[in-house]
């Protein structure tokens, strides 16, 4: 009775394993960067961050160029021989000093918030655009009957198996 249960088990198992083996996979592929690229609403939320970036880039310069004159003053009362009257005392030398650690500190501190608030802005505007083309992709595949789509700038391989649905993508973002 125990040799029957096993072959019956092993019967069950090979049948089991034969059609696993028999089952196909569809894999496609998309180029994302590309996709992204070619979108108007991806160019224009790229050129809204630019212009952003650039404002706080000037910003930042006009800092850098105080920041340098404030030190430059600096090293050049230091080459004044003591005893010339231009020469800073202690006390002016100490919150020239200071001046310059608070402007350098709120330049670090203005660089920081700007980075976080352009990271912000860049989620913002692409947010829905990845939204839009994730669901595309679903539809593609739902459609198309793909098991896989795998995106090629993550990819170190593809086979020429694989189908690229960039354009695919495209036409049906088009088309909403």
């Amino acid at each position: 009775m125990k040799v029957l249960n096993l072959i019956v088990v092993i019967f069950f198992v090979v049948v089991g394993f034969q059609a696993n083996a028999q089952t196909t996979y569809k894999f496609g592929h998309i180029d994302s960067q590309k996709l992204l690229q070619s979108l108007p609403e991806s160019t224009q939320a790229q050129a809204t961050l630019e212009s952003e970036g650039k404002a706080i880039q000037e910003q930042i310069e006009i800092m850098q160029v105080e920041y340098n004159n404030k030190v430059n003053d600096y090293v050049e009362n230091e080459k004044l021989p003591v005893g010339n009257p231009k020469k800073w005392s202690d006390i002016i030398k100490a919150d020239k000093e200071k001046e310059i650690q608070d402007l350098q500190g709120r330049a670090q501190q203005f660089q920081g918030v700007a980075q976080q608030k352009i990271q912000q802005k860049r989620d913002e505007l692409f947010k829905p655009i990845l939204e839009k083309v994730d669901a595309a992709i679903k539809e593609i595949a739902k459609e198309n009957k793909f098991t896989y789509i795998f995106d090629i700038t993550t990819l170190l391989y593809f086979s020429e198996e694989s189908i690229d649905i960039t354009s695919m993508v495209k036409t049906k973002l088009a088309a909403q």
